[in-house]
């Protein structure tokens, strides 16, 4: 799976649908068209929080914005997303999973892993496809969203 080629056709895909240019877009968002541009020329992902944002922005799917579903389902009402180190707390609890049983079979390193637990640091995009694999659940369930 392409998730940075994906995440490109996907985001490009909305932006056409709602009538933005990549400069309507960044204003509407209040960030920089370079940032827009790098994500639909597949150059990079967003961080956490312009992740968010954009699928915020869009009403849509967070797995259908990385290209894991086919349906934006903007129809759908979404709650907030929750603060990560809740959630990722939440989730080890709901599936019954210890922190040592999770980093060694994720392979996410301890100290990356403590910094999402308390807060101090947000996960890559990359990661929060991995850690929503991991527990078999969809993006946005992982995010608090469903």
């Amino acid at each position: 799976m392409d998730l940075l080629k994906n995440f490109s056709e996907q985001l490009a895909e909305l932006i056409a649908e709602d009538n933005y240019t990549h400069t309507s877009l960044a204003a509407a968002m209040n960030t920089s068209r370079p940032k827009i541009s790098l994500y639909l020329s597949a150059k990079r992902l967003p961080d956490f929080k312009s992740f968010v944002a954009l699928i915020e922005f869009f009403n849509c799917s967070a797995n259908f914005i990385l290209g894991l579903s086919d349906f934006p389902n903007r129809n759908a009402v979404y709650k907030t997303v929750r603060p990560f180190k809740e959630r990722l707390c939440e989730i080890l609890k709901e599936k019954e999973v210890s922190q040592y049983k999770f980093i060694k079979e994720t392979k996410i390193s301890w100290s990356i892993f403590h910094g999402w637990r308390t807060g101090k640091s947000l996960p890559s995009v990359d990661n929060i496809v991995k850690i929503a694999d991991y527990f078999e659940c969809t993006v946005d369930y992982l995010l608090g969203r469903e």
